[in-house]
């Protein structure tokens, strides 16, 4: 009974937040931001859109590709539409039940290809410390931009500081934070228990990486992926006026928090677009619009793909 509740609210709990953050972010749209994104529909030049969409779907053909010379030393050698539907089901599903997308794409192709879920899932664990590392190279990336923007400037040098105070803040908290987390460690055992396991984890599976005969090719593929991430930021705001000379620290800055968005709740539900928007506003962009169609044409992408896939590759289980 306390396990299905439990199941419940990790369902219930960030969907709620996302349909919360959506009407906040809805009610608060001034009748310029609603015509704004009524007039970008009509006048938004779809040859960025497309290419924006077609940087997205590149890169999750490249994901479905990589995830094969994980597969290759373990001796398997799933067909490459078989990993491409298998990925592509996993991301609908997370919309549905959060983090449930890499256990089911796991279990798809383990029905479709006979390769044993244990191990399909454990080469998913090694790509998601991949993704972790690149996401904290861009984010390190990302930082070291707005450091040396004037908008960082003016924070830390308004004179009531009060930008500089919230720096401190969020510092000091994520201080605090640690020392709690410290202290957790040391004192209770399940708790470094499961660190120490997810540690040892990490470490074999950056070991996996570095000892695979294509390598270099699951590298390539890696940077590959993500700068089609960030790309598509960039691509899709040509297709506007307001947002065509988007300087590139806006670019990344809305991207970090457009990837944290999606990792937070169902597919970014209700905080990528405000997120993304509060991002365009330090860089004097007020165009509500830009956030809205970004998140709208990149779910509908994830939503289409992902029902096919799924459809296409139940008909290939095996009974």
């Amino acid at each position: 009974m306390k396990g299905q509740i439990i199941k419940s609210l990790k369902i219930i709990i960030p969907a709620g937040i996302g349909v919360y953050l959506t009407w906040y972010f809805i009610s608060g749209l001034t009748q310029k931001d609603v015509d704004q994104t009524y007039n970008a529909i009509f006048e938004a030049n779809y040859f960025w859109v497309i290419l924006s969409l077609l940087l997205a779907v590149l890169s999750h053909m490249s994901r479905a590709y990589r995830w094969l010379f994980l597969l290759e030393p373990l001796g398997y050698k799933p067909r490459f539409s078989s990993s491409f539907y298998s990925v592509m089901s996993g991301y609908i599903i997370n919309y549905t039940v959060p983090r449930s997308g890499e256990v089911a794409r796991a279990g798809l192709l383990a029905s479709a290809e006979d390769v044993p879920f244990e191990k399909g899932f454990a080469t998913i664990i090694i790509e998601r410390v991949i993704d972790v590392l690149m996401l904290g190279l861009v984010f390190l990336i990302s930082g070291y931009l707005q450091i040396n923007t004037d908008q960082f400037k003016e924070i830390t040098e308004t004179n009531d500081q009060s930008g500089f105070n919230w720096i401190w803040i969020i510092g000091g908290a994520g201080i605090v934070m640690g020392a709690v987390g410290l202290v957790l460690y040391i004192k209770v055992e399940k708790i470094r228990k499961f660190l120490n396991d997810k540690i040892k984890g990490f470490l074999e599976g950056l070991k996996s990486i570095w000892t695979m005969k294509k390598k270099w090719a699951f590298l390539l593929h890696t940077i590959f992926i993500w700068v089609c991430y960030v790309g598509m930021i960039w691509v899709a705001a040509q297709a506007f006026q307001e947002t065509k000379n988007m300087p590139i620290e806006c670019v990344f800055g809305a991207f970090i928090v457009g990837a944290a968005a999606i990792a937070i709740l169902p597919g970014g539900l209700g905080a990528y677009p405000a997120w993304v928007t509060q991002v365009l506003f330090l860089y004097e962009i007020d165009f509500a619009a830009y956030g809205i169609f970004v998140w709208v044409i990149q779910t509908l992408l994830i939503v289409v793909l992902g029902l096919i896939s799924l459809f296409i590759i139940q008909r290939r289980i095996k009974v």
